[in-house]
């Protein structure tokens, strides 16, 4: 399937790592031109290590997208010198384990900022590069957005706000030929999982509640966001795609494995 992403312009927010990382990898093996931003600049020299051992030629560029100035001189950056921008994937998010009544307001507006007002000021920043030829916003939304998970409550508020958001700017920039959409990723061994979550309830108590029974892998996202982004997708828009391993869509996903004695392919996180 021809993807006609070849030259198009990419920008990528939290692009060094994880899932950010695996898909500006996949839009570089399609041809497309890929900018990158991260705060770290240790991930930033990993990120570019690795690309130039692939042969891929990346920018990346140390951004804090909580910084709304630092943001907007990022996607102006792309604009002004690419002269225009075909692709926003808004990646960029932190996670936070608190209870919300144990959170701080100082922790709260973090998140908020990081996680929702960020990619909604970044989707605004790129209009006038994509309003000329049309483009795609793509968001990563997460499971946690439509099942809340107690432990990480401001978290699931800002994926089930962006998810929102992902309806809302399809139907006002669609006149522009803008498409948006979200990817919805359950449990994902990217580094915020197995810096995180993982450590402290392990992979059983992740993977049971899904019907494949194991964590996804960032490149499991890449490729549904690149579909996205493609002509291939040209007439999906507003929408949120799960991307779970079927997680929580029956009660008793372990059961079937249990019943005919089939091992669980339970992943092999590294530490």
């Amino acid at each position: 399937m021809n993807l006609n992403l070849k030259d198009k312009i990419v920008v990528i927010t939290g692009g060094t790592s994880g899932i950010g990382k695996a898909t500006a990898f996949a839009f570089a093996n399609e041809g497309a031109t890929v900018i990158v931003c991260s705060r770290s600049q240790t991930k930033i020299d990993k990120f570019l290590f690795d690309s130039d051992q692939l042969g891929y030629h990346i920018e990346a560029m140390s951004v804090d997208i909580s910084n709304f100035k630092s943001l907007k001189a990022f996607i102006d950056y792309v604009g002004n010198t690419y002269g225009r921008i075909d692709v926003l994937f808004n990646n960029a998010a932190q996670g936070h384990m608190d209870y919300l009544t144990q959170l701080s307001l100082e922790d709260w507006n973090a998140v908020i900022s990081s996680n929702l007002t960020s990619a909604w000021l970044a989707s605004k920043y790129v209009v006038p590069y994509m309003k000329k030829n049309g483009g795609s916003i793509i968001s990563t939304s997460s499971l946690a957005g439509r099942i809340a998970t107690t432990s990480i409550g401001i978290y699931g508020i800002t994926k089930s706000g962006l998810s929102a958001m992902t309806k809302l700017l399809a139907s006002e920039l669609a006149p522009y030929h803008i498409r948006v959409n979200a990817v919805s990723p359950g449990v994902i061994s990217s580094d915020m999982v197995k810096n995180g979550i993982l450590k402290t309830k392990g992979i059983n108590y992740l993977s049971n509640t899904a019907v494949m029974q194991r964590l996804g892998t960032p490149e499991e996202v890449a490729k549904p966001v690149v579909f996205l982004s493609s002509d291939a997708a040209s007439f999906i828009t507003g929408e949120v795609l799960d991307i779970s391993g079927g997680k929580f869509i029956v009660q008793d996903p372990w059961a079937p494995w249990e019943d005919f004695d089939i091992k669980k392919p339970f992943e092999t996180v590294e530490e």
